[in-house]
């Protein structure tokens, strides 16, 4: 379920307004080896302190979504400083869905095919999500259910950067709200630099809206 060299999205459990990034070096019984991890907000590596509890959100191989708590055991230097923390009970691993993210409303461009309609869309969303988005198209606009397709996307980053993913969807469902046509978007076969950015995305747009007191349970 969880291997070496996996991506790991890490929250102190008493804390929403931090989350961090890092990767499993090394797993041995009930111990996960970790890099020292990095702040997704400010890049800047974390010292995580022992028997701190951190909330773990897990990609798997087929692109399943997991979580589980656990806690710094301590620290170890092998070819490079690691941080250990405990790896719980397969049991106490739960899965959750790509929706139970961290979802922002935010008007990100983006320019869509449906492959099976044909459909070529420029459009923005209305909402975002490391595990898909809502969009905005046209009434006479009606694709499939379940069709899939392909996206451009362009992030607006907090660096001034702009960062272009052509991203794989598939539809699942659609709506009619104030006048025109939402539509639900899944992503699909997401790389792992795609799904970090689209955490970093989401969680420095969270604490934006926090601030204004608009945020999306």
């Amino acid at each position: 379920m969880l291997n070496i060299g996996a991506s790991l999205t890490m929250e102190p459990a008493n804390s929403k307004h931090e989350k961090f990034r890092c990767k499993v070096a090394d797993i041995e019984e009930n111990r996960i080896y970790i890099d020292y991890p990095i702040d997704i907000r400010t890049n800047r590596t974390v010292f995580l302190l022992n028997s701190q509890s951190l909330d773990i959100i897990f990609i798997d191989e087929k692109q399943n979504a997991y979580k589980f708590r656990t806690q710094v055991v301590g620290r170890i230097k092998k070819e490079i400083p690691l941080v250990i923390l405990e790896l719980p009970e397969e049991d106490k691993i739960e899965k959750i869905q790509r929706r139970q993210f961290v979802r922002v409303e935010t008007a990100v461009d983006t320019a869509l095919h449906f492959r099976e309609s044909n459909m070529h869309i420029p459009t923005v969303t209305t909402d975002l999500s490391a595990g898909g988005c809502a969009v905005i198209l046209p009434l006479d606009s009606i694709p499939n259910d379940q069709e899939e397709g392909e996206g451009i996307f362009v992030f607006p980053m907090s660096s001034g950067e702009y960062h272009y993913l052509q991203l794989e969807f598939k539809v699942i469902r659609t709506w009619e709200e104030a006048g025109s046509r939402k539509v639900s978007l899944q992503f699909r076969q997401l790389q792992e630099k795609e799904q970090q950015l689209l955490i970093r995305f989401c969680f420095i747009r969270q604490l934006h809206l926090r601030k204004k007191g608009l945020v999306i349970n």
